[in-house]
Protein backbone atom coordinates (compact mmCIF):
# COMPACT_ATOMS: atom_id res chain seq x y z
CA UNK A 1 0.00 0.00 0.00
CA UNK A 2 2.88 2.33 0.76
CA UNK A 3 4.28 1.73 -2.70
CA UNK A 4 0.92 2.52 -4.28
CA UNK A 5 0.65 5.77 -2.34
CA UNK A 6 4.16 6.73 -3.39
CA UNK A 7 3.29 6.01 -7.03
CA UNK A 8 0.08 8.05 -6.78
CA UNK A 9 1.80 11.00 -5.10
CA UNK A 10 4.71 10.89 -7.56
CA UNK A 11 2.27 10.91 -10.48
CA UNK A 12 0.45 13.94 -9.05
CA UNK A 13 3.79 15.64 -8.36
CA UNK A 14 4.78 15.13 -12.01
CA UNK A 15 1.30 16.11 -13.26
CA UNK A 16 -0.17 18.69 -10.86
CA UNK A 17 -3.21 19.07 -13.12
CA UNK A 18 -4.37 15.71 -11.73
CA UNK A 19 -4.49 16.98 -8.16
CA UNK A 20 -8.28 17.29 -8.31
CA UNK A 21 -8.45 13.51 -8.76
CA UNK A 22 -6.73 13.11 -5.39
CA UNK A 23 -8.78 15.50 -3.27
CA UNK A 24 -10.64 12.74 -1.39
CA UNK A 25 -7.46 10.70 -1.17
CA UNK A 26 -5.65 13.46 0.68
CA UNK A 27 -8.51 14.74 2.81
CA UNK A 28 -10.35 11.56 3.73
CA UNK A 29 -8.93 8.25 2.53
CA UNK A 30 -5.39 8.61 3.84
CA UNK A 31 -6.35 10.07 7.24
CA UNK A 32 -9.03 7.40 7.74
CA UNK A 33 -6.68 4.66 6.61
CA UNK A 34 -4.06 5.86 9.10
CA UNK A 35 -6.67 5.87 11.86
CA UNK A 36 -7.55 2.26 11.04
CA UNK A 37 -3.92 1.17 10.94
CA UNK A 38 -3.23 2.83 14.29
CA UNK A 39 -6.28 1.16 15.84
CA UNK A 40 -5.20 -2.20 14.43
CA UNK A 41 -1.73 -1.77 15.90
CA UNK A 42 -3.27 -0.94 19.28
CA UNK A 43 -5.62 -3.94 19.16
CA UNK A 44 -2.79 -6.18 18.06
CA UNK A 45 -0.96 -5.46 21.34
CA UNK A 46 -3.79 -6.94 23.41
CA UNK A 47 -2.52 -10.28 24.72
CA UNK A 48 -5.96 -11.87 25.17
CA UNK A 49 -8.35 -10.03 22.87
CA UNK A 50 -12.09 -10.35 23.26
CA UNK A 51 -14.44 -11.05 20.40
CA UNK A 52 -15.07 -7.35 19.77
CA UNK A 53 -11.37 -6.70 19.22
CA UNK A 54 -11.03 -9.78 17.01
CA UNK A 55 -14.03 -8.65 14.94
CA UNK A 56 -12.67 -5.12 14.69
CA UNK A 57 -9.30 -6.41 13.48
CA UNK A 58 -11.00 -8.59 10.87
CA UNK A 59 -13.04 -5.63 9.65
CA UNK A 60 -9.95 -3.43 9.47
CA UNK A 61 -8.09 -6.10 7.46
CA UNK A 62 -10.97 -6.36 4.97
CA UNK A 63 -11.20 -2.58 4.73
CA UNK A 64 -7.48 -2.25 4.09
CA UNK A 65 -7.76 -4.80 1.28
CA UNK A 66 -10.56 -2.70 -0.22
CA UNK A 67 -8.49 0.47 0.17
CA UNK A 68 -5.56 -1.22 -1.56
CA UNK A 69 -7.75 -2.19 -4.52
CA UNK A 70 -9.15 1.35 -4.66
CA UNK A 71 -5.64 2.84 -4.71
CA UNK A 72 -4.75 0.58 -7.65
CA UNK A 73 -7.82 1.88 -9.48
CA UNK A 74 -6.93 5.49 -8.66
CA UNK A 75 -3.38 5.01 -9.92
CA UNK A 76 -4.71 3.49 -13.14
CA UNK A 77 -7.05 6.47 -13.59
CA UNK A 78 -4.15 8.87 -13.15
CA UNK A 79 -2.38 7.16 -16.05
CA UNK A 80 -5.52 6.65 -18.18
CA UNK A 81 -5.08 9.63 -20.52
CA UNK A 82 -1.42 8.82 -21.00
CA UNK A 83 -2.19 5.16 -21.70
CA UNK A 84 -4.86 6.08 -24.26
CA UNK A 85 -2.49 8.47 -26.03
CA UNK A 86 0.37 5.97 -26.15
CA UNK A 87 -1.89 3.12 -27.25
CA UNK A 88 -3.38 5.22 -30.04
CA UNK A 89 0.10 6.34 -31.16
CA UNK A 90 1.32 2.73 -31.17
CA UNK A 91 -1.65 1.55 -33.27
CA UNK A 92 -1.25 4.36 -35.79
CA UNK A 93 2.50 3.74 -36.10
CA UNK A 94 1.96 0.00 -36.55
CA UNK A 95 -0.67 0.61 -39.25
CA UNK A 96 1.60 3.04 -41.09
CA UNK A 97 4.51 0.58 -40.99
CA UNK A 98 2.25 -2.20 -42.27
CA UNK A 99 0.98 0.01 -45.09
CA UNK A 100 4.55 0.75 -46.11
CA UNK A 101 5.38 -2.96 -46.06
CA UNK A 102 7.81 -2.42 -43.22
CA UNK A 103 5.93 -4.52 -40.69
CA UNK A 104 3.90 -7.70 -40.75
CA UNK A 105 0.15 -7.43 -41.16
CA UNK A 106 -1.50 -9.34 -38.32
CA UNK A 107 -4.77 -9.71 -40.23
CA UNK A 108 -3.34 -11.05 -43.50
CA UNK A 109 -1.22 -14.03 -42.47
CA UNK A 110 1.64 -11.87 -41.25
CA UNK A 111 2.55 -10.76 -44.77
CA UNK A 112 3.24 -7.12 -45.56
CA UNK A 113 0.20 -5.29 -46.97
CA UNK A 114 2.09 -4.12 -50.01
CA UNK A 115 5.50 -3.16 -51.23
CA UNK A 116 7.43 -5.53 -49.05
CA UNK A 117 9.29 -8.62 -50.11
CA UNK A 118 7.90 -11.90 -48.86
CA UNK A 119 10.25 -13.99 -46.79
Amino acid sequence: MEGLLNDILNRVKEHPDQMNSCHKLMNYYIPTMLKLVEAYAEYDKVKVPGQDIINAKDEIEKTLDTINEAFVQLLNRLFQDSVWDVTADAKVLKTMLQQEGLAEDDLNNNKPIYGGAEQ
